[in-house]
């Protein structure tokens, strides 16, 4: 995630300098596609869930929490200046190692993978639009799908895949683009199956 900044305040930087060096020509009308990708931490859903799966952990059946992430990809289309629509699919991951149960000396008898993904339609609204940074909220509706791959210690015990299908919504109270209107970067607060702090890159075309 650090690199990930960095990488945005580099770009910031420098396409505040090229647009520095020429008169800008280009209108939002004339790049109305965008393409973007993003990374952060820990979703609303992941917590309601992790709630849940906390019951039987701590009656000793899963320790060694270890989180991955929060990544997405999104196509946009952009209608006016103050609205663009599109879609969007997520994915978060993270992992446990289950117990027999909550004696320190208990064997391990596997391990949990837990998958989050998400296809939703989303809409986007621009309230402050200047040069160099807009504001903007949105919100996202459509599927999810969380997948549990438990795996075992003991080999005559196949792995299983336990896979519930859900209502996916997300709702971004704040975001911010910055950079060239070419190429930007952007950070997001959301509610929802997005991270709760997500920072990002795109471009439009």
């Amino acid at each position: 995630m650090k690199k990930l900044f960095v990488f945005l305040m580099a770009a910031m930087l420098g396409c505040t300098s090229v647009m520095a060096q020429q008169e800008r020509s280009d209108h939002w009308s004339d790049h109305r596609n965008t393409i973007s990708i993003s990374g952060g931490y820990v979703s609303a859903f992941y917590l309601g869930k992790s709630l849940f799966a906390w019951i039987p952990a701590a009656a000793g059946h899963g320790r060694e929490w270890k989180y991955y992430g929060n990544y997405g990809l999104q196509y946009m289309y952009q209608v006016k200046w103050w609205f663009r629509s599109g879609v969007k699919a997520n994915w978060e991951m993270d992992t446990y190692e289950r117990y027999e149960n909550n004696k320190p000396e208990a064997a391990k008898v596997g391990r949990t993978t837990n998958h989050t993904m998400s296809l939703v339609a989303t809409m986007q609204f621009t309230y402050l639009n200047f040069p160099h940074v807009q504001l903007y909220s949105g919100l996202d509706l459509g599927v999810g799908a969380y997948l549990a791959h438990s795996t075992y210690l003991d080999e005559t015990k196949s792995p299983t895949n336990n896979v519930s299908w859900l209502p996916a919504f997300n709702i971004t109270p704040i975001g911010v683009a910055f950079g060239c209107w070419d190429f930007f970067g952007y950070i997001e607060t959301n509610l929802g199956y997005e991270a709760f702090a997500k920072a990002g890159i795109g471009f439009h075309f």
